[in-house]
């Protein structure tokens, strides 16, 4: 959930920090992220740099406005009491599209410098994915539910407290009541990664057929819920929809102090989308 809320702030990691400050730094922040993953050669770092200067700049014009105009009819929704579980859920549906069209948006301009990729880049690619994978492995496993919910807990406590500023006991209680009956879906989303990430290693591998190539990666990149089964996605549904709720509760409970600064704090970042976008 964290990702969701992530991705209806930017689509970009901002903290506390300025989020004018942070968008002037994407593209190194972007580069910064690729050198963990792959080291590039001269052309290939030229040719990525082509793709990425307008790559911004349409980012910038296009998409920021859509991400402010999300947040301020989410904005609005909570302001006038509009907000239920379903639209929430419509919400993350619309995030997810942000996400999904950075992706089609860049697809054809990537598929020829992944195409240039070496064996020994590949194989760079590959190792550092499936070494994630490994780690989020090892941070699940031998965890039984009560430790799971726990750390679930300790997450949303965080994101809330950011956002909310000093959570009360009672708005923790909800937290945990809302964890505690969440669908269980780490076995299906464990499941989905190592599939998705199964099928993008063949993908690399295969990078000389330029048609399979190009099939493989739209799927992945801009359909990836096609790999996921009908429980998953229908679980996934009903969790998003009960975290709805939760927001609901949780805005219901806010005191006078927590409502100022959840105003403020939105009301920057929605002021700060505009500013940009205009830039």
């Amino acid at each position: 959930m964290k990702r969701i809320v992530i991705a209806l702030a930017l689509l970009i990691a901002l903290s506390a920090c300025s989020t004018k400050v942070s968008y002037y730094f994407l593209d190194w922040a972007i580069e910064w992220q690729l050198e963990d993953y792959v080291t590039l050669n001269r052309q290939q770092e030229q040719a990525f740099d082509a793709i990425l200067d307008p790559f911004l700049a349409w980012h910038r014009s296009q998409e920021l406005p859509r991400y402010s105009a999300q947040l301020k009819t989410l904005q609005t929704e909570l302001a006038d009491g509009t907000l239920t579980p379903q639209s929430w859920r419509h919400h993350v549906d619309m995030a997810r599209d942000h996400w999904f069209r950075l992706f089609a948006q860049v697809f054809d301009d990537l598929l020829p410098l992944i195409a240039s990729l070496s064996d020994k880049q590949v194989a760079q690619v590959i190792a550092k994915l499936e070494a994630d994978e490994q780690e989020l492995v090892d941070e699940y496993k031998d965890k039984n539910q009560e430790q799971l919910i726990e750390d679930a807990d300790e997450r949303l406590e965080e994101l809330f407290a950011d956002w909310l500023g000093r959570l009360s006991e009672q708005q923790k209680a909800l937290i945990h009541e809302h964890n505690s009956r969440r669908l269980a879906t780490l076995d299906m989303w464990l499941e989905y990664r190592h599939e998705w990430l199964r099928q993008f290693k063949q993908a690399l591998l295969q990078r000389s057929d330029s048609d399979l190539l190009a099939q493989r990666l739209r799927l992945l990149m801009t359909s990836p819920d096609e790999l996921k089964s009908d429980v998953h996605k229908q679980k996934l549904a009903q969790n998003t929809e009960n975290f709805g709720m939760l927001l609901l509760q949780l805005h219901q409970s806010l005191s006078e102090r927590q409502q100022k600064h959840f105003k403020r704090k939105l009301g920057n970042l929605i002021d700060d989308l505009d500013e940009l976008s205009q830039a």
